[in-house]
């Protein structure tokens, strides 16, 4: 029993200490170089002038390995990219290129500091080394790079699949998130004064399968420089697919994938982390830097914390960029669609009119032939038409004239629509009668006329005179 109340106590401190918040001591911060994640190994080094600690995430157990330095070599000159478990150290500024063997930091690359990359977005993707942008004499790069590691030496990757490209940039930002790599919050040269630099506002996708450049939008500048020490740069954090910034009054989540931007209030332990020392998400939890509150010797201590420990109550949510070509392409879009909406109406309405007899003024057309009317048959023809059954002394009235007795008025009428229904029968190619009699439902005595309106051609304001 005494043994297994001891494991539980066991389990619970260990459970205790996995799921609250660790701190360990790392050193002063003047004397910190760099820090880096090895997320393979679950651990974060921290480069100090000639020696570098490796924290053990689950543990906090500290490791210090002393280094031999090249005399040439400047930490802050450089920035540390683990490639397979493998240390390399890429110039901020060119090509020069070290590795850490063992013990020892030596430069391993054929080629030069050239200053044509300056605060280029540098990072790993398919364990090679790749740098984006970056600033040289007077103008910004919009192009990739990646270290050769058989020639030692830097090629470009053509984006061979575009049909257009960024603006060059540098000193931006960018999230990786497997095949797609995004950009933006960088700063460009202007075209017609190389001494002047603008913000640029645009969102830029790479795809490096398929070597091809997208156009996502327009968005807000993200201030990185709101803080109160405002000569150092907050590094933002990897947040699952998002960054995660960090300023004085609260958090950002930026998650390019879903064009999505969180606002958060700040959690228990991110409000006094150093933002300009790279600080970690892993595996559902946050590692940062730290100092002590009531501290003045710049001590600096590192912990863990929870999501819920570090990122506080949801404030807002909103889309991070916004595009206006879209808007315009979706306009366009509709317009389209409504003018091929407009001229299929016609179409099918000129379809129909091939199919139907249309009336003209003078007489019908019946697809490309044409047979004309006096004026009488015409009147008849529109009234029949366009009307409902008609009397017999309604058409009498069109025909009739004065001097002729009734008897003969009434042959007149007959006449006339045996000579309608003729023409119109050789127009179209029937042989039954087109206009037809019946008696009236009303009064037997009273004759009514009426013709098959399917065969013609009525347009809405046919109907409506």
């Amino acid at each position: 029993m005494m043994l297994k109340n001891k494991i539980l106590t066991a389990g619970l401190f260990l459970f205790t200490a996995l799921s609250f918040s660790q701190s360990v001591y790392i050193g002063k911060i003047d004397d910190i170089c760099y820090t880096s994640l090895d997320s393979v190994n679950n651990a974060v080094y921290v480069f100090f002038k000639d020696y570098y600690k490796k924290i053990d995430l689950e543990t906090f157990e500290k490791d210090s390995v002393t280094i031999v330095v090249d005399p040439k070599f400047d930490f802050k000159a450089y920035k540390p990219v683990l490639v397979n478990s493998k240390y390399y150290f890429v110039h901020n500024q060119g090509g020069i290129v070290y590795k850490l063997k063992d013990d020892t930091i030596k430069r391993i690359d054929n080629s030069f500091n050239h200053k044509m990359q300056i605060n280029s977005n540098i990072f790993v993707y398919d364990d090679k080394i790749l740098r984006y942008g970056g600033y040289g004499f007077w103008s910004a790069r919009n192009f990739f790079t990646y270290f050769d590691t058989d020639l030692l030496e830097w090629e470009t990757i053509s984006p061979v699949n575009s049909e257009e490209v960024p603006k060059g940039t540098f000193d931006g930002l960018y999230i990786l998130d497997k095949d797609d790599a995004y950009f933006f919050n960088g700063k460009s040269i202007d075209d017609f004064n190389k001494t002047e630099m603008f913000l640029n506002n645009e969102v830029w996708k790479y795809n490096f399968k398929l070597n091809s450049w997208s156009f996502l939008g327009t968005s807000d500048f993200i201030d990185l420089t709101n803080f109160i020490d405002l000569t150092n740069f907050a590094h933002p954090i990897r947040y699952k697919k998002s960054l995660l910034v960090v300023y004085t009054n609260g958090l950002s989540t930026i998650d390019l994938g879903n064009n999505k931007l969180a606002k958060f209030k700040h959690g228990k332990y991110s409000h006094n982390m150093i933002p300009f020392l790279n600080n970690y998400f892993l595996n559902d939890r946050f590692y940062s830097f730290y100092y002590k509150r009531n501290t003045i010797n710049g001590t600096v201590y590192f912990r863990s914390a929870s999501i819920n420990e570090f990122i506080g109550e949801l404030i807002s949510e909103q889309p991070f960029y916004s595009n206006h070509n879209l808007l315009k392409g979706s306009f366009y879009l509709v317009a389209v669609l409504l003018l091929m909406a407009f001229l299929g109406n016609v179409g099918f309405k000129q379809f129909k009119k091939r199919k139907k007899i249309v009336l003209l003024d003078n007489g019908l057309r019946y697809q490309n032939k044409f047979v004309e009317f006096d004026q009488k048959a015409m009147e008849i023809l529109k009234l029949l038409v366009l009307g409902k059954d008609v009397n017999s002394n309604k058409i009498l009235s069109i025909v009739e004239e004065k001097q002729y007795s009734a008897a003969h008025n009434e042959r007149i009428k007959v006449q006339k629509l045996d000579e309608i229904n003729l023409k119109i029968k050789t127009l179209i190619g029937l042989s039954d009668d087109i206009i037809q009699s019946k008696k009236s439902h009303i009064d037997k005595r009273i004759r009514q006329y009426f013709i098959n309106k399917n065969l013609f051609f009525l347009s809405k304001k046919d109907l409506l005179k």
